[in-house]
This record gives structure tokens, C-alpha cells and sequence, in this order.
């Protein structure tokens, strides 16, 4: 089967970003690149008083549209990477279900933070958002801050196994860049303790420090099973909320590996909140792994 790198193309800013990321990744792995851009036509609304009329343009508008965008992209890899083979496929349909069905098989999707939707500037784009969820291997999120191409790849881990999934990917794209991963394991116990006994206090953190070490080392060893590359790993144990802590020791990195979800008990049913609040606060490329796309 073909390494192929699905990305969504919609002509914003985040979108081209997001298209660079994925040209210089193809080139360190070879992969082919395969552009999708989404294009529908909004329904006429008269909800009571309410009118609004659908654009008059017929639906071959949006689809040349689209596909125009899709060109202007492939330029652009061609002037980037022109030995890289690509692919551009315009569908009618809604982004985030057509880049999750792309996702099957592929090595990974790359999508723009925010897209040309209406509420860009106030939420984590709807088809990023769902496709961290939906999508069946890696996501990688690019907003609008630079593109690094050196430093360590960043990622945490909680002892759950979306965080060895995360763990496992940082470590095979610290191989393929030849860099070093910091893996950083947080914990929060204080916010459950009243700091009224020093030693009680102080006994409660090394134990929870010892736990999250061990915790590091456990997915170490348990993600190198399938890549026995050697890749230097820096253990960072912090106290303190865990999207916090990675933020902390990421202002160096390359790329910010997390799972998508970890311990919480709705975790099948909504993006974890330390994933989405890294991929909310970062200012690099973020990639997000569930424990199905090992």
C-alpha cells in the first residue's frame, strides 16, 4: 500500500500552513501527498422572519472553485518538494467526514487549526476538532506560528494507553527528523491535599513524583517494543496540570505529540481536555494520536 499524507486544503492562511508542514514531512518520509478540498452549497433558510437565500452560484461554481484551490496548492508543493507525487481530490460534502474517510490507511492527516469559518478567530476549527476524534491515524494540527524544524519532539504521557500511542509516535518521528523526544508526565495531587501537615505533604509528592517517573519509564519501554531505533528520551516529571506542564517544556519543540484522550471516564465520547487545551494554547504543530492508530 502507498505512505500517503491526506491534507485539507481550503485556501486560509492556516490551511497553507498546514500544506507546509506536509510537504516537509513527505520529503523526510517519503510519502505521497493526497490534497482534499471540501466544498458544499448552504441551504436557503426563512426560519419565521428570518430569510436568508443561499449564493445564486450553481454547485459546478463550487466545485471548480474548489478545484482551483487545489491547484494553486500543488503549485505551491511543486515550487517546495517537485519530486513529491500528489494527488487532488475536490468532494462535495462536509470536510471533517471526508478527510476521516480518507484517514483509513493513510499515515497521517494535516489539517489547518482554523479554517475560513465565520467563528475562526473565537474556537478551535469544527473540522480539526472532530477529525481528532474521528479520524482513524494521527492528526496533526498547524495554526499560524512558525513551522520549527529543529528541537526535541515534546510529548505527554499519563500511563494511559492513548498516552504509549502518543509516546510511540513521538518516538518514531524523533527517528525520522534524527532528534531526541522529552516525554513529560505531570502530577496534581496538592489541589486534593490540604497543606497543613509539611511532612505528610512532602511524603505525598515523592510518591506521586516516583509514580510519574515510573509512569515515563513504563511507556518508554512499552512503545520501543516496535522501534528498536535508538532515540534518546528525556524524562520530565512536573507538578501541576498536565496541559500546563507540556505547554512549559515546549517552547523549543518541533512538534507536540498527545493522546487523545487520557484516564477520564468519558474519554470515548469527546476529545480529552488536555489534548484540546494544547492544541488550543500551542504556537507549533501539534499532533494528536488515539490508541487506534498505533
Amino acid at each position: 500500500m502507498t505512505r500517503r499524507i491526506v491534507v485539507g486544503i481550503d485556501g486560509s492562511q492556516h490551511s497553507g500552513n498546514a500544506l507546509e508542514w506536509a510537504v516537509a514531512r513527505a520529503r523526510l518520509g517519503g510519502e505521497q501527498l493526497e490534497l482534499i478540498s471540501a466544498y458544499s452549497v448552504a441551504p436557503a433558510l426563512d426560519f419565521y422572519s428570518y430569510h436568508a437565500l443561499a449564493d445564486s452560484q450553481p454547485i459546478d461554481w463550487y466545485a471548480e472553485h474548489s478545484q482551483q484551490v487545489l491547484e494553486a496548492a500543488a503549485t505551491r508543493v511543486r515550487e517546495l518538494a517537485p519530486e513529491l507525487a500528489c494527488t487532488l481530490t475536490p468532494a462535495r460534502g462536509h470536510a471533517a467526514n471526508l478527510l476521516a474517510t480518507a484517514s483509513e490507511g493513510a499515515d497521517v492527516v494535516v489539517v489547518g487549526r482554523r479554517g475560513l469559518g465565520r467563528a475562526a478567530s473565537a474556537l478551535l476549527g469544527s473540522v480539526s476538532n472532530r477529525l481528532t476524534v474521528e479520524a482513524k491515524c494521527p492528526v496533526v494540527v498547524v495554526g499560524d506560528g512558525e513551522l520549527p524544524t529543529r528541537g526535541p519532539i515534546v510529548v505527554g504521557v499519563d500511563g494511559s494507553e492513548f498516552g504509549t500511542s502518543a509516546l510511540r509516535y513521538a518516538l518514531g518521528e524523533a527517528a525520522l527528523r534524527r532528534t531526541t523526544v522529552r516525554a513529560v508526565a505531570a502530577y496534581d495531587f496538592l489541589s486534593q491535599v490540604y497543606r497543613i501537615d509539611a511532612e505528610l505533604t512532602e511524603r505525598i509528592r515523592k510518591e506521586a513524583e516516583a509514580q510519574a517517573a515510573e509512569t515515563i519509564t513504563c511507556a518508554a519501554e512499552e512503545a520501543r517494543w516496535a522501534d528498536p531505533a535508538a532515540v534518546g528520551v528525556a524524562e520530565v516529571v512536573v507538578e501541576g496540570p498536565p496541559a500546563e506542564a507540556i505547554l512549559a517544556h515546549a517552547g523549543d519543540a518541533q512538534l507536540v505529540v498527545v493522546g487523545t484522550h487520557g484516564k477520564g471516564i468519558v474519554r470515548r465520547v469527546l476529545m480529552g481536555s488536555v489534548s484540546r487545551q494544547v492544541l488550543h494554547d500551542a504556537d507549533r504543530p501539534v499532533a494528536v494520536v488515539d490508541h487506534r492508530g498505533d
